[in-house]
């Protein structure tokens, strides 16, 4: 069995290296989720910076209030647009705003439809 960090690094990892092969600047936070409240993964390119909060769970992901109330705050402060990521048989994501309201599973869309949501 996979343990659960590990296979959550795999994902943040993975979504970085697609970030990067499209020219994205990555950070990968360490000790995301810690007392320091920051992205999992922040993404650069030509003064767009997006961040995602990364899950790699087998059932749908959901942040707690707090994690979302705390993604949301840090996406305003440094006016990033905001996704939720899930790495389930494939990438989906949910834009920050939609993440309380809709589901992942039935509303995410793509990686492809990302990059067109974002104009890159």
């Amino acid at each position: 069995m996979v343990k659960k960090y590990s296979k959550g690094a795999r994902a943040e990892r993975e979504l970085c290296k697609k970030l990067d092969e499209l020219g994205f600047a990555v950070i990968r936070a360490a000790g995301s989720g810690g007392s320091i409240s920051t992205p999992d993964i922040v993404g650069i390119k030509k003064g767009r910076v997006l961040a995602f909060e990364c899950k790699a769970w087998k059932t749908t992901p959901r942040l707690g209030k707090k994690e979302y109330e705390n993604f949301k705050e840090w996406c305003d402060m440094s006016g990033a647009m905001g996704f939720l990521a899930w790495r389930n048989r494939g990438w989906k994501f949910l834009g920050v705003e939609d993440i309380p309201k809709t589901s992942i599973k039935k509303d995410g869309f793509n990686f492809k439809d990302l990059m067109f949501i974002i104009n890159i």
